[in-house]
């Protein structure tokens, strides 16, 4: 009889990367609704079908940024110009001001800054999210406890 197990444990990165998507894992819908908040001053984001944040461009230019709070919908509009591949100076709170920019915490895909919030489907229990501030990145990260949250498939939450 052969020992059919490796040497080696399989790295992290096999791991994560032969899994099955998150969307499949926790039976999420591509569109679910996300209800977004500052993690500063607690206050509700999404306005009008969007999640409502105040940029700054790498120019300088302060404006508004909406964009869509669905689930891999990335929809969005701004009031200054921002390029696809452009990384932003800063993102704010409409409501407080405060910076949602994650000091000392950059991208793990193109070195970027990383902001964060918090987001639910309910009002129950709220989800800290950390994402690249590039438009055209789309990696993000979640807490341990957090990630499990979302992917539990009898969570209340979804």
């Amino acid at each position: 009889m052969t020992d059919k197990r490796p040497d080696q444990p399989a790295s992290w990165e096999n791991e994560v990367w032969d899994s099955d998507p998150l969307m499949k894992r926790s039976h999420i819908n591509k569109d679910t609704y996300l209800t977004c908040w500052c993690p500063h001053c607690g206050e509700g984001l999404n306005e009008d079908d969007k999640a409502v944040f105040r940029i700054v461009n790498k120019a300088g230019e302060v404006g508004i940024s909406r964009v869509s709070p669905y689930l891999n919908v990335l929809d969005r509009e701004s009031t200054i110009h921002v390029e696809d591949d452009e990384e932003l100076a800063d993102v704010h709170c409409p409501h407080c001001d405060a910076s949602l920019i994650e000091p000392d915490m950059v991208c793990k895909k193109d070195n970027c800054k990383m902001l964060k919030f918090h987001i639910s489907v309910s009002n129950s229990i709220k989800l800290l999210i950390t994402l690249c501030v590039r438009r055209t990145c789309r990696w993000y990260t979640m807490s341990e406890e957090d990630n499990e949250r979302l992917i539990l498939r009898d969570s209340h939450e979804w």
